[in-house]
C-alpha cells in the first residue's frame, strides 16, 4: 500500500504523453490529486487545463483556490483554462472524441506559444450520468495509451458515480486505455502500470465487484 506522499510524487513527476487513470472515492481524493497535479505543473512552466463534470465551475475555482492556487491571477497570465464539460465532452447531446482530441491539441498550441507545456485534467462523470458510455471508451482508446499530443494528462473517475449507474464492467477496459491506473479507495492507495492490474485489485482497493 502506498502512503498519500508517493500518490502525490508520482503526478508531480508525470511526463509529456503520460496519460493516467485516476479512480477516487471522495472529493477530498480527487482534489488532492488533480490539483498537486496542476499545480505542480504550473510552477514547473506548464499550463493547466481542467474540465469540470462532476462539479461546476464555481465549485472548481472555489476548491482549487482553498488548495492555493490563485485562479483569477493565474487565468489572467493565460497559464490556466477551466472548462465545463457541456461543449467540450459532450455538444448538444453528441460525443465527437475527434473533436475532443482536436480542443486538447489547439490548448495545447496555445500554451506552446506561450512558452508552456500542457497538464490536462478530466472529470469524467458527464459520460456515466448522460449514458454515453460506449463514446467515452471510443474517447479513452482515441487517445492511447501513450498520448500522441505531448502533454501529460489524468482522467478522473468517481468511483460511487460508476457503481451508481450499473457501469463497474468498463472499469477495466478503461483501465487498459491507459498508461497509467491511481486507485484511492477503501482498500488503500495504489499506483500500476495498466496491464499490471487485475480485476481483484480494483475490487480490493475499490471494494466494488468488476
Amino acid at each position: 500500500m502506498l502512503v498519500r506522499e508517493e500518490a502525490i510524487r508520482f503526478v508531480e513527476s508525470m511526463k509529456p504523453t503520460d496519460h493516467v487513470i485516476f479512480f477516487y472515492d471522495t472529493i477530498e481524493s480527487k482534489c488532492r490529486i488533480l490539483f498537486s497535479f496542476l499545480d505542480n505543473g504550473l510552477a514547473s512552466r506548464k499550463g493547466a487545463a481542467y474540465v469540470c463534470s462532476e462539479e461546476s465551475l464555481e465549485q472548481i475555482r472555489n476548491r482549487m483556490e482553498s488548495y492555493g492556487i490563485d485562479v483569477n491571477e493565474t487565468e489572467k497570465e493565460g497559464k490556466l483554462i477551466i472548462r465545463n464539460y457541456d461543449g467540450w465532452y459532450i455538444e448538444n447531446g453528441e460525443v465527437e472524441y475527434v473533436k475532443i482530441l482536436a480542443g486538447w491539441r489547439d490548448i495545447y498550441d496555445k500554451f506552446q506559444k506561450g512558452g508552456l507545456g500542457l497538464r490536462g485534467a478530466g472529470e469524467m462523470a458527464c459520460f456515466f450520468k448522460h449514458n454515453k458510455v460506449k463514446e467515452l471508451l471510443r474517447y479513452e482508446y482515441a487517445l492511447h495509451r501513450v498520448l500522441d499530443i505531448p502533454m501529460e494528462a489524468i482522467c478522473a473517475y468517481n468511483v460511487n458515480t460508476i457503481v451508481e449507474t450499473g457501469y463497474t464492467d468498463i472499469m477495466m477496459p478503461l483501465v487498459r486505455a491507459h498508461g497509467w491506473a491511481i486507485f484511492t479507495g477503501p482498500g488503500g492507495e495504489m499506483i500500476y502500470q495498466s496491464e499490471n492490474v487485475e480485476d481483484y485489485d480494483i475490487e480490493r482497493l475499490l471494494q466494488v465487484k468488476v
